[in-house]
């Protein structure tokens, strides 16, 4: 069935890490435990309210050869809309028995849920129909009963899965926009060392071995001889698939089969290495899982079965014929169109602008290249009351020259004045000026990129 998530039993590949020395330095226990619950917080759980009773009528129906049976000759798109309820008649009342115990069960608990939530709002306004049992014949398990419990489960892991790929497309698109940001703010030279500096670090990334691909027969070879520790010419299936059942019920589940990754995933990727993305590594995996569950899972219950990884070829039987074609990581994959980066960004410059109005520092809206010389309409009226240029003492500041310089003055009598004393009334001559006169340009202040939309 489509309607197994894992056991909540922490996690494989984190129980097979010690704990942090009593020796260890603070900050860099810090620091790891900082990197767990990084990972903790972006790993998506498949537990809902009701996984308790979920796992209970998975687990006894699953021991009934004669469901499992019909579960394997049933089509994908017939398990997720719950037709395999239509299959469970024949079972022994014994299984009615467990399933009812179950049912009742979760109904006692809804009815707790259901309490609590009318004492704290104080009516019923936001308590909702349960939709996957059925409350209309409480009394006893029934087909429609798994009906609603297989189509609201395939709903939740399907909407988890996908909001996990929109939040990581976006994480995607939020490091581009930030580079593409920081990049517009520099100068031609800093622009040109920053480009060097993102040329190395891909490059450093991919300088790694090939990755073989995941669940094929030389992947898995490879965690035979080097997690395992067994000869690679005695490969056993059935041996391989019961030393990475962890916790021996016969399945390998989310936790077991992400397992199964971690040589090809340190090949990629190194913790301690800050040219690597730790959140891109946590993706790379679910996409390893994602693909092995899709080429194995014949019944599509999230789980493999051993029958079901003994039957497929891929990974069990070798051929000498077809070399491994490899993977391709994360950074390799087109995650987003070239539309979908420039609105993101669009809407990320307005973001940025308006954190730096609430600031008391909005930024001033990009003039063209030709227009980027700052007017300040209070200069002309200074130079109209001020004295004629030749009649300046030398010894007053260039500051102060240059704002009493009449901007009808002739060429001739501003050239009268020492360029010691005024070097920045000659950087704008009065010829070449518009008709305001404009204060020059500040020799420090780094032109915006016209081409980048903000």
């Amino acid at each position: 069935m489509i309607v197994a998530p894992p056991p909540n039993r922490g996690g494989a590949p984190q129980a097979a890490q010690p704990p942090p020395d009593g020796e260890q330095p603070a900050a860099q226990e810090q620091q790891q435990h900082g990197e767990q619950q990084q990972q903790a917080d972006q790993k998506p759980l498949y537990q809902f309210a009701y996984s308790k009773y979920l796992e209970t009528v998975v687990k006894i129906l699953e021991s009934e050869p004669k469901f499992t049976e019909k579960l394997r000759n049933m089509k994908e798109e017939d398990i997720k809309a719950g037709n395999i309820a239509d299959h469970i008649d024949d079972l022994h009342e014994s299984v009615f028995d467990e399933l009812t115990k179950a049912k009742l069960a979760e109904i006692d608990r809804l009815r707790e849920e259901i309490g609590k939530q009318i004492e704290k709002d104080g009516d019923a306004k936001n308590i909702h129909v349960p939709d996957h049992l059925d409350v209309q014949n409480w009394e006893k398990f029934n087909k429609e009963d798994l009906r609603k419990l297989v189509v609201r489960t395939v709903s939740d892991m399907e909407e988890i899965d996908k909001r996990r790929r929109e939040e990581f497309k976006e994480y995607e698109l939020r490091k581009k926009a930030e580079e593409d940001h920081k990049r517009a703010q520099l100068d031609a030279e800093e622009r040109r060392k920053y480009d060097a500096e993102l040329k190395a670090k891909e490059e450093r990334h991919n300088d790694h071995e090939k990755l073989k691909h995941p669940g094929g027969r030389e992947q898995l070879e490879e965690v035979w001889e080097e997690s395992d520790h067994m000869d690679k010419d005695n490969f056993d299936p059935r041996t391989f698939f019961a030393l990475h059942d962890l916790n021996g019920d016969g399945f390998w589940n989310d936790d077991e089969i992400e397992a199964l990754f971690q040589v090809e995933i340190e090949k990629v990727y190194n913790e301690t290495d800050p040219d690597d993305d730790p959140k891109e590594r946590i993706e790379e995996m679910y996409r390893m899982r994602e693909h092995v569950i899709a080429q194995m899972d014949k019944n599509k219950d999230r789980l493999i079965a051993l029958e079901e990884f003994l039957q497929d070829n891929e990974a069990t039987q070798p051929n000498e014929e077809k070399k491994d074609e490899g993977w391709d990581d994360i950074a390799h994959q087109k995650l987003y169109t070239e539309e979908e980066l420039k609105a993101f960004e669009a809407e990320y410059a307005k973001q940025q602008g308006g954190q730096q109005a609430q600031a008391g520092n909005p930024p001033p809206p990009p003039p063209p290249v030709a227009q980027q010389v700052p007017v300040q309409p209070q200069v002309p009226q200074q130079a109209q009351q001020a004295p004629p240029a030749h009649q300046v003492p030398p010894a007053q500041p260039p500051q102060q020259q240059q704002q009493q310089q009449p901007p009808q003055q002739p060429p001739q009598q501003q050239q009268q004045v020492p360029v010691q004393a005024a070097p920045q009334a000659q950087a704008v001559p009065q010829a070449q000026a518009p008709p305001q006169p404009q204060v020059p340009v500040n020799a420090d202040k780094k032109p915006v990129d016209p081409g980048y939309g903000i």
